[in-house]
C-alpha cells in the first residue's frame, strides 16, 4: 500500500494506522536526540554548570567571611556585653557614691544652719555684752550718773516684791533675764529713775514688748519709774513704731559702735 501525503496531517493519520511506523519514526528521533545529547550535555557544562560552580565557590568564600565576620561580632558583642556589666557597676557604684554625697550634703547643710545660728548668737552675745559695758555712752544724752544693777541685787529686789505681794514668781524669772538694769537721774529733770534695757542686732516687735514687760515688773518692785530701752543695730518699721506707741526709748548704734 501506498500513501501520499501532503500535509503534516496525513503524516499524522498515516502513522495512527500505522503504530509500527510510528515507533520507527520515535526510534529515529531519539536517536537524533541521543546523538545530539553530549553536545547538549558540555555546552551545559561550559555555559551553565561551570559558571555557576564559580558563582558556588564565590558564594562559599564570601559565606566563609562573612561566617569570619559573624564570629568577630559574636565576640564583639560579648565585650560589649562585659563592657555593660562593668558600667552597669560603675552607675551602681555612682548611684551609691552619689547616695553618700547627698548624705554628706544634708550633713553639711545641717552644719551650716548650725554654724550660721551659732554665728548669729554669738554675734547677739557680743552685741549684748557690748551694750552693758557701755551702757552709759548709749544713754548718755537722757540718764546722767547712771549705775549698774548686777543679777543678784536685782533678784533680790524682786524676791522683796515678792515677799510683799506685789510681783508672781513667774514675774521674777521673767523680769531677771533683761539685758541690763540699772539707775541713774534724767538728763532734763534730774528724776531718778531705773532702767530696764534690751540689745538686740534686729529690732522686732516681740522685742519692744518683752523691754516694756519687764520694766513694767521692775518699777512694781522698786516702787520707782522704771524706762523701758532698747538698742539696736537695725530695725522692722512696726518694731519702731510699737516703741513709740508704748514709750520704750529706742536708741539706734552703727557696727563701729557696737
Amino acid at each position: 500500500m501506498s500513501y501520499v501525503i501532503n500535509t503534516i496531517e496525513d503524516l499524522e493519520r498515516i502513522l495512527r494506522e500505522n503504530p509500527e511506523w510510528r515507533e520507527r519514526i520515535r526510534i529515529l528521533i531519539l536517536e537524533e536526540e541521543l546523538r545530539r545529547l553530549p553536545a547538549r550535555f558540555e555546552r551545559f557544562v561550559e555555559e551553565e554548570f561551570r559558571p555557576l560552580r564559580a558563582d558556588v565557590e564565590v558564594l562559599k568564600e564570601d559565606m566563609k567571611v562573612v561566617k569570619g565576620d559573624v564570629e568577630v561580632l559574636k565576640s564583639d558583642v560579648e565585650v560589649l556585653k562585659s563592657d555593660v556589666e562593668v558600667l552597669k557597676s560603675d552607675v551602681e557604684v555612682l548611684k551609691s557614691d552619689v547616695e553618700v554625697l547627698k548624705s554628706d550634703v544634708g550633713i553639711l547643710k545641717k552644719d551650716v544652719g548650725v554654724l550660721k545660728v551659732d554665728v548669729a548668737k554669738l554675734r547677739g552675745e557680743s552685741f549684748e555684752r557690748k551694750v552693758r559695758e557701755n551702757a552709759p555712752a548709749f544713754l548718755g544724752r537722757v540718764i546722767r550718773r547712771l549705775r549698774p544693777i548686777d543679777k543678784f541685787t536685782l533678784a533680790d529686789i524682786l524676791d522683796d516684791a515678792i515677799d510683799s505681794g506685789l510681783i508672781e514668781e513667774d514675774m521674777k524669772d521673767f523680769a531677771l533675764k533683761v539685758d541690763f538694769a540699772g539707775k541713774g537721774r534724767l538728763k532734763e529733770t534730774g528724776k531718778e529713775v531705773h532702767i530696764a534695757l534690751e540689745a538686740t542686732l534686729t529690732l522686732y516687735p516681740e522685742d519692744v514688748e518683752k523691754v516694756f514687760k519687764r520694766a513694767m515688773i521692775i518699777s512694781k518692785a522698786v516702787g520707782q519709774e522704771t524706762i523701758p530701752v532698747v538698742v539696736y543695730l537695725n530695725a522692722k518699721e512696726e518694731a519702731l513704731s510699737l516703741a513709740e506707741e508704748m514709750g520704750v526709748l529706742a536708741v539706734k548704734t552703727v557696727a563701729e559702735e557696737a
